[in-house]
């Protein structure tokens, strides 16, 4: 297997290679009494998902690797009119392939051409789901690698492999493994694998460490970095285990900028993983990361992650959830609570987005108690002080350069409601080129305001098929359509999971 190069030390150096999930059958079966099981809020419509992801895939394509672009025009040309659309899935005979937007299926059906592998992860899986001999059985009866690892992730057995009329429902499915930006980070040429906070996304961890071991970081499993609990995790009684456990997700790590690191404590990354990662970045010497900034945010299943508070446009540009900047919130509480308590039939109390940010350093030149392995101490007022402080103190940029864009353009209720459709989670191709969702007008407008380009997907295509470079590309926020894929709660920034980037 060719080895491959892994690199990320900034959000914004331009996007080489990613990892994606496209959306698959398992989120077809999800029904209002399994909501909360499954993590989600509303019904999704599949094939109107699917149409809006291949979006997102063909215009990845177009920046990472345009070569496939012809494959895809040469492919509808000979189609049948009702296959044009779905050539983006992987185990089909027409999927692109490109090694630049890898897949999760795509993947986990490489590693099982290994017949040894195939064989640990069918039994790793069928014991975490406490599967039947039988089952286990039938899937290592499975010849076809792609639909094998379609079975892992769907959890459908088909009725051709179970010797019945109809399909089979073996394990669970994992509807939310579209967002692959929680399921590991890259830090650096390190990954940090996820340990997810909820049974739902649980088997995602466990095909991701499968992933990283036999295929990004097969000949470097030194690189791969897994917090799990204490050793005597399990002597613990039941309340001080819930204290100690360990539970982190992507969606609250990110690599700001080569010697900063932000790390998010939420209702999915626990307090104890927290210490852990700091402890074990900092002890990785060649890493060189200097400053690790914690960002302990309320446990909201609104803003479950720090990237759906906040994600980097460009060095002074950033996009924030406005009631989570102690700026906003000063000026504007009042008036925001008066405004609430107006258009609600129950007036509730003045409430406050409690946020607490720590910073620890390995400089000895920074003003902070000192222990044995670097320095803690230091705290900050808010978030938005924590974002103008690294455009300022890590990128360079003057005070009055750095720009704050406001979800919904900080007008309530319009704040509230595209945050909640992701108008704070954006993704950047390259900086100041981030994809946002075509549903969340007044950030996009905010966008305008101060000087970028706004265009939908298809008008960017247009652009493309007219000889425009991608490349020639600047301050522009491209919108996906969004009317089933915000219904999964993740926006572009949870639907990637970085793997190189250009240095800055």
């Amino acid at each position: 297997m060719t080895q491959h190069n892994y690199y990320v030390e900034s959000e914004l150096g331009r996007l080489r290679k990613l990892l994606i999930h496209s959306p698959d059958g398992g989120i077809g079966k999800i029904i209002p009494g399994t909501f909360a099981d499954n993590l989600y809020d509303d019904i999704v419509h599949l094939k109107s998902m699917q149409k809006e992801y291949n979006h997102y895939v063909k215009l990845l394509l177009y920046f990472l690797d345009r070569e496939k672009i012809n494959y895809i025009k040469q492919y509808q040309v000979t189609a049948a009119p009702e296959k044009k659309s779905w050539c983006f899935i992987p185990g089909k005979a027409e999927y692109f392939n490109s090694d630049k937007v890898l897949d999760t299926q795509q993947l986990l059906a490489e590693i099982i051409k290994d017949e040894k592998v195939k064989l640990q992860l069918i039994s790793a899986i069928c014991s975490y789901e406490e599967s039947s001999f039988a089952v286990q059985q039938k899937l290592e009866n499975i010849t076809d690698p792609a639909l094998l690892s379609k079975v892992f992730i769907t959890g459908i057995l088909p009725a051709e492999e179970n010797g019945t009329n109809e399909d089979q429902y073996i394990f669970p499915p994992i509807p939310n493994f579209i967002f692959t930006r929680d399921i590991g980070i890259m830090v650096k040429g390190h990954i940090l694998l996820s340990r997810m906070a909820t049974v739902a996304r649980r088997r995602e961890s466990l095909l991701t460490k499968f992933l990283s071991l036999n295929y990004f970081f097969k000949d470097h499993p030194e690189k791969i970095m897994e917090i799990i609990e204490e050793s005597d995790f399990f002597l613990y009684e039941e309340e001080e285990r819930k204290h100690r456990i360990i539970s982190i997700e992507g969606g609250d790590v990110m690599m700001v900028h080569p010697k900063h690191i932000v790390i998010g404590c939420s209702i999915r990354t626990s307090s104890s993983a927290v210490n852990e990662i700091v402890h074990s970045i900092f002890s990785k010497e060649e890493l060189g990361i200097e400053k690790i900034s914690v960002v302990k945010i309320p446990r909201n299943r609104a803003q479950m992650h720090i990237d759906t508070i906040f994600t980097q446009v460009k060095r002074d540009v950033w996009v924030l959830y406005g009631r989570f900047s102690e700026k906003i919130l000063r000026a504007e509480h009042i008036s925001r609570h008066s405004y609430i308590n107006k258009l609600s039939h129950n007036p509730r109390p003045l409430e406050m987005e409690q946020t607490e940010i720590l910073q620890f350093s390995k400089s000895a030149s920074e003003p902070y108690i000192k222990t044995r392995d670097y320095s803690v101490g230091k705290k900050l007022a808010g978030i938005e002080s924590l974002l103008r402080q690294i455009s300022i103190e890590d990128f360079g940029v003057k005070p009055e350069q750095v720009k704050i864009i406001y979800s919904g353009g900080n007008v309530f209720p319009h704040d509230e409601r595209e945050q909640w459709t992701d108008s704070c989670n954006v993704v950047a191709l390259k900086e100041g080129v981030v994809i946002g969702y075509d549903r969340n007008d007044h950030t996009a407008n905010a966008f305008k305001e101060i000087g970028f380009d706004v265009m939908t997907t298809a008008e960017a295509f247009e652009k493309f098929e007219t000889g425009v470079d991608p490349d020639s590309i600047e301050n522009t926020l491209i919108l996906l359509p969004s009317a089933e894929l915000s219904r999964a709660r993740g926006g572009s920034h949870c639907m990637s999971m970085p793997l190189l980037r250009d240095k800055l």
